[in-house]
């Protein structure tokens, strides 16, 4: 062999075994480095004219298993997501309180009931009176404060989403950026194991928020999917976009996050944006909506049919009491009820004046089966009462004045004649003398025959939006009533109206129960679809009630009912005005009707706590029969049970991340002892090398010396 042959050889074993050593010191350096992957250095015979030629460098790899890279980052995505609910949850969790703490829900409702016992023996003093009410506001307070605090939480997750958004865009260009560099070395034979290695932490980082695939190509690129297969990093960059609102409420319709592919520079769309949703199926981006759109909107719902009930069923039993003294005026809630519409009332109901010694003026007695309507109801009315007081309805708010101060007036059913609309008494249905008020009553039980006339003038429009399980939009739909043979509950409901099959029908069968109220569930080829009312324009009467208001057509306003819940603030200031007394149907004019300190209405209180209460679906509560106290119970327990599940899922993935984490070390970590072993391989390999072209400078030089 030539001498110059024999120093291409040596040259290529020091050139190739100090790429060697530094390829094993770089291992050695990062043995604490977390997600490192091992470099191993291939090489490959050199043949020059059919000649050996010492030996070259083939490659630095970077030492992976793929499917274990793979199963990893699935693994970190579903830590992710449910580490994002456990965190939720702990937070609800502190506004929740500990049971056994004096200032938690359930301990502050127990103390209502027990003010209430207290004051169903001493009916008259006032103290115990106000004791009720502070208590009573107390527990509204704190509902109101959860409900607040829910859809804080849900406020919250947009926040974080705007976050965790800049960070996966930033991790998307990165791998944009990366998969350039590792084109433009490769195609000039340069090392790629560094930029790799890069690449996998920006792919690690990805896997955190969504839930990804990854396909390598020849070039040694990586594409990036969702695991649903929509491309998020290819020969084109894609950006996601959300705009997260400022003020949330239990009704509020999020925006959807979208992706579009962008202009590498500029990072400005180029194409249309997509909705992210359906393709978000793991990773802390699907914590975050499921937490938002399912976990808290179900705690709110709960929430707000306790607080429904808890209005509803104080209110019932203070309508059917009457304070003493009478107090001069009664004024109901706002209504749908026109003067015109049918009464839909059954049984009995007196409207009395009392004078300030609660001896009966005047009062007159009411069969509401025998009126046609309000108007006529009124009319009577006025006339029996003769001047002593008058009853009137404007915009859909009932009204009793006395005629003289001093009098008071009083709604009463007579006994064994209790009348009902939709479950609930005259006085109770118009609110005429609730205990409790709300922005949102949560009852939509409206007592509307399904014949009768809604009265909307033929005008106004209702907007829907039908979304998937995963939030996904699937349509939007306009039911114009002014374009549409709408005027009765049934034309509402029929195929003119929600159960067009080419509307909302082809997604809910629409139902309308014997208490008035409408019903809608998901056909079973449409399972898990939701029903958002985007805006409603139409007017029952011109009381300002819409539809949807009136009947809860959209879901979410079950959550409403737990905000801006208050005691009657004239019965706050005024404690005589908590109705106790029981008005006596065969006093007759000049007889006491009422007696001060009776104790029946506080008793009626009492019995609150252990009667039964119907509960319509909410959340993930189905409906049911329990008392008040006992769904207050079940609604905490529900919010304990999904954090209990958020975090025994958390722990049953970081377990399994913790397993793949060891068994990917197993394979791409490093090993002290061998990258050692290693470097003495390597180091004599070098030495021997650098030795053989020492010995071939020294034949030179005998050559030379001899010339």
């Amino acid at each position: 062999m030539a001498l110059n042959n024999i120093i291409d050889t040596s040259l290529s074993g020091l050139f190739l075994n100090q790429s060697a050593l530094r390829v094993t010191s770089s291992n050695i350096a990062n043995v604490n480095t977390p997600g490192y992957s091992r470099l191993q250095v291939s090489q490959e015979a050199r043949v020059l004219s059919g000649q050996a030629a010492g030996v070259q460098l083939s490659g630095i790899d970077r030492v992976v298993d793929r499917f274990l890279d793979s199963a990893l980052r699935t693994s970190i995505s579903n830590v992710e997501e449910y580490s994002v609910q456990s965190r939720f949850h702990d937070a609800l969790q502190g506004f929740l309180g500990r049971p056994d703490s004096d200032s938690s829900l359930s301990s502050q409702f127990d103390q209502v009931f027990g003010s209430i016992a207290a004051l169903s023996l001493s009916p008259s003093e006032s103290l115990r009176r106000q004791e009720v009410l502070n208590e009573t506001q107390d527990f509204l307070n704190q509902m109101n404060r959860i409900q607040g605090q829910i859809q804080d939480l849900r406020a919250d997750t947009g926040r974080q989403i705007d976050e965790t958004l800049r960070g996966l865009n930033e991790n998307l260009a990165r791998v944009f950026e990366l998969n350039n560099l590792i084109l433009s070395q490769s195609a000039r034979g340069g090392e790629i194991g560094g930029l790799e290695g890069q690449l996998d932490d920006a792919l690690r980082n990805i896997s955190e928020v969504i839930d990804i695939n990854i396909t390598r190509e020849s070039n040694n690129t990586a594409r990036v999917t969702t695991a649903s297969g929509l491309p998020l990093v290819d020969f084109s960059l894609r950006q996601l976009t959300f705009d997260a609102p400022g003020v949330v409420g239990a009704e509020t319709q999020f925006p959807p996050i979208e992706i579009a592919v962008v202009d590498p520079v500029t990072l400005q769309p180029i194409t249309a944006p997509t909705d992210m949703a359906p393709h978000i199926r793991s990773g802390s981006l699907r914590g975050l909506l499921d937490i938002r759109d399912n976990q808290l909107v179900d705690l709110s719902q709960t929430l707000g049919e306790l607080g429904a009930r808890v209005a509803d069923e104080f209110n019932a039993v203070h309508n059917g009491f009457s304070a003493t003294p009478a107090p001069g005026t009664l004024t109901g809630k706002q209504t749908f009820v026109t003067g015109t519409q049918p009464t839909n009332f059954t049984g009995t109901v007196e409207f009395a004046v009392v004078d300030a010694d609660n001896q009966l003026v005047a009062k007159s007695t009411i069969d509401l089966t025998a009126f046609a309507n309000m108007n006529a109801v009124i009319a009577q009315v006025n006339t029996d009462l003769g001047g002593a007081g008058t009853l009137g309805l404007t915009d859909g708010v009932l009204s009793l004045d006395a005629a003289t101060a001093g009098n008071g007036v009083v709604i009463a059913d007579v006994a064994g004649q209790e009348t009902d609309r939709g479950g609930r008494s005259f006085s109770h249905f118009f609110g005429m003398n609730d205990l409790i008020q709300t922005d949102n009553a949560g009852i939509y039980e409206t007592g509307f025959a399904a014949t009768d006339s809604l009265e909307l003038g033929g005008a106004g429009t209702i907007d829907f939006r039908v979304r998937d399980a995963n939030g996904v939009e699937l349509t939007t739909v306009t039911v114009d009533i002014s374009a549409l043979p709408i005027n009765t509950v049934n034309d509402l409901i029929g195929t003119s109206g929600l159960s067009s099959p080419s509307g909302l029908g082809a997604f809910f069968s629409f139902g309308y129960d014997a208490n008035g109220q409408i019903t809608a569930e998901p056909l079973s080829t449409r399972p898990g679809v939701t029903l958002e009312v985007i805006s409603d324009s139409t007017d029952i009467g011109g009381t300002g009630i819409n539809l949807n208001l009136a009947f809860g057509l959209d879901p979410s306003q079950r959550g409403n009912a737990a905000r801006n819940l208050t005691v009657r603030e004239d019965v706050l200031s005024n404690p005589n005005l908590l109705s106790m007394s029981v008005f006596d149907n065969t006093a007759a004019v000049g007889a006491t009707a009422m007696t001060s300190g009776d104790q029946r209405g506080a008793r009626a209180l009492q019995e609150l706590q252990t009667s039964t209460v119907n509960f319509g679906s909410a959340g993930e509560l189905a409906s049911t029969s329990l008392s008040l106290t006992q769904y207050l119970g079940r609604f905490l327990d529900n919010a304990g049970l999904q954090a209990r599940r958020a975090a025994s899922l958390e722990e049953d993935n970081r377990a399994l991340n913790l397993e793949l984490e060891q068994r990917r070390a197993d394979v791409s970590g490093v090993n002290l002892d061998e990258e050692l072993s290693n470097l003495v391989v390597f180091q004599n390999a070098y030495n021997a090398a650098a030795r053989i072209l020492s010995t071939v400078q020294e034949l030179y030089d005998e050559l030379l010396a001899t010339v």
